[in-house]
């Protein structure tokens, strides 16, 4: 049967970024992707927290091998509107009026190109389990909810963005949410201001700037930062949204969560005032062993089509930061450019030898 085309890749990639889809508001992309497997004869199904499903059968003497998991994310980042993007010299870009929305139609496109490939090559080849996510930008809450357990399924590849095409992350960091609210005491600018207390200042004397720490294994951001109801009024409270990523240890973590907590504790005393700190544990920390067989599966088929192999560790997360802790999952990355941006670009060549690297790894793989 015939290879894999960029013509196809560029297809589905334009199907699927012409759908609008935000976290929690996937059911447009959802339903393209049911009618697109079933057309295909794949039976697909829906767990309570959105995501889809699709038990794709192993070949005749492989039926009863254990499935291996492809995992992509159906949401993107606002706007997430629908896009008609341009294609210059081999990449897709945004159209400049939102995201491309390439993070993470490019997963879903590799995904759904090596499936249907498989079926039209009558390729031998094990069980499948597709895996697509809802809420990954928003705290991989699809990935959390997901139960591998009635699937049986062990192993699999996310594949999603990080850094070149086809570069397998070997470490992820961890992703801690954290909301804190500064309080208080409001007044009129013009009167006595001996008894307030600004919830702005305080967040102003914070010694806890956003930036790297940790000889670069730890970032800190400061996302939103909203005070205050009136310019003629003391703000009486200011909420701060931010996040750090890090690839300590647990050890680590818990030494920055204390840090975050007493430093704003520490603003806020200063000025008479009092704060909460609410964390939330998005994604864990994860080591991926280089030698996990099927990370050498993938690392052959990649290298077949001429490709380098390539690891890195990211910062930027992804499903096997939720699916890591109950399956030996790696992510694969798919080479978007300026994702979450109306800059956002993808190389569309890269992406069919990652379809077929796809397509040989689960010809190949036995679990």
């Amino acid at each position: 049967m015939s290879a894999i085309t960029v013509d196809q890749v560029e297809a589905t990639m334009r199907e699927l970024v012409s759908i609008p889809s935000r976290s929690q508001h996937e059911e447009q992309v959802r339903a393209y992707l049911e009618q697109r497997l079933a057309t295909s004869g794949f039976a697909t199904k829906i767990d309570p927290a959105g995501n889809l499903m699709a038990l794709i059968p192993g070949t005749t003497g492989r039926e009863d091998a254990p499935p291996l998991l492809y995992n992509g994310h159906m949401d993107r980042v606002p706007p997430g509107l629908a896009c008609d993007p341009v294609v210059r010299d081999g990449r897709m870009h945004s159209d400049g009026q939102t995201n491309l929305g390439v993070d993470d139609a490019a997963g879903m496109t590799i995904i759904l190109l090596a499936v249907e490939a498989l079926a039209a090559r009558q390729s031998a080849h094990g069980p499948l389990l597709l895996l697509f996510t809802v809420a990954e930008e928003i705290g991989l809450l699809g990935a959390r909810a997901f139960d591998p357990i009635p699937w049986g399924v062990r192993e699999g590849i996310v594949f999603d963005n990080a850094g070149d095409p086809g570069a397998v992350v070997t470490r992820g960091a961890a992703y801690l949410a954290f909301d804190a609210t500064l309080h208080g005491k409001s007044g009129h600018p013009g009167k006595d201001l001996a008894d307030t207390a600004s919830a702005i200042e305080m967040f102003r004397t914070l010694d806890l700037p956003g930036g790297i720490y940790d000889e670069g294994a730890t970032r800190l951001s400061y996302g939103i930062i909203c005070g205050g109801t009136a310019r003629n009024a003391i703000a009486d409270t200011l909420t701060v949204q931010g996040e750090l990523r890090t690839l300590t240890d647990a050890a680590g973590q818990a030494q920055w969560m204390t840090r975050i907590q007493t430093s704003f504790a520490k603003a806020a005393g200063s000025l008479g005032g009092t704060v909460e700190v609410v964390f939330d544990a998005h994604g864990a920390s994860y080591v991926v062993d280089e030698q996990e067989s099927l990370v050498q599966l993938y690392r052959s088929a990649w290298e077949a089509r001429g490709r380098t192999y390539a690891t890195m560790p990211t910062f930027v997360g992804s499903d096997a930061n939720a699916l890591r802790q109950r399956l030996r999952v790696f992510t694969v990355s798919t080479g978007v450019v300026d994702e979450h941006t109306v800059h956002e670009s993808i190389e569309l060549a890269p992406l069919v030898d990652l379809t077929e690297a796809a397509i040989t790894v689960a010809s190949e793989y036995v679990g």
